[in-house]
């Protein structure tokens, strides 16, 4: 087992003569503690530092043979396009407000799918479609808080 402690951030000349890859949705990407196997078969044990996150293209692994990067999942999102930027804005207060992840492509919302989510988009009204794509988010800039009621 390659035990991965540190995201690999060197180029090396000349570049490794395989490349393998690790595919995960965007749940597991955010775990930097897990078993992973590559398509080729390669097992992997994650031991990154606290509070780590992968994104696609993050390289776990690299010696004089071999390379192995991370690669998106697709997986099912929500994907919302409001006309109005009243609209857009109320979408994605309604998002945080219920500390979902979120993302941005070419103007649409997207949020991974959760049954419990899109019975409350729908309650809410808003108008959206469910598609296989890969979820990057946006990356968290807030801090720990609280809600008191």
């Amino acid at each position: 087992m390659i035990i991965v402690e540190k995201i690999v951030t060197t180029q090396t000349e000349p570049s490794p003569s395989q490349r393998d890859i690790v595919r995960l949705d965007w749940e597991a990407r955010q775990k930097c503690r897990q078993r992973l196997r590559t398509e080729a078969g390669r097992e992997l044990g994650l031991a990154l530092p606290t509070g780590t996150r992968l994104s696609p293209g993050d390289v776990l692994y690299r010696d004089a043979d071999v390379e192995i990067v991370v690669e998106g999942k697709p997986e099912k999102v929500f994907v919302l396009r409001p006309e109005k930027r009243e609209t857009f804005g109320l979408v994605c207060y309604q998002i945080g407000n219920l500390h979902r992840p979120i993302g941005f492509d070419d103007g649409a919302i997207l949020v991974p799918y959760e049954p419990v989510l899109e019975r409350q988009l729908t309650r809410l009204g808003f108008t959206y479609t469910v598609e296989e794509r890969i979820f990057t988010g946006v990356p968290q800039q807030s801090q720990p808080h609280a809600h008191v009621h």
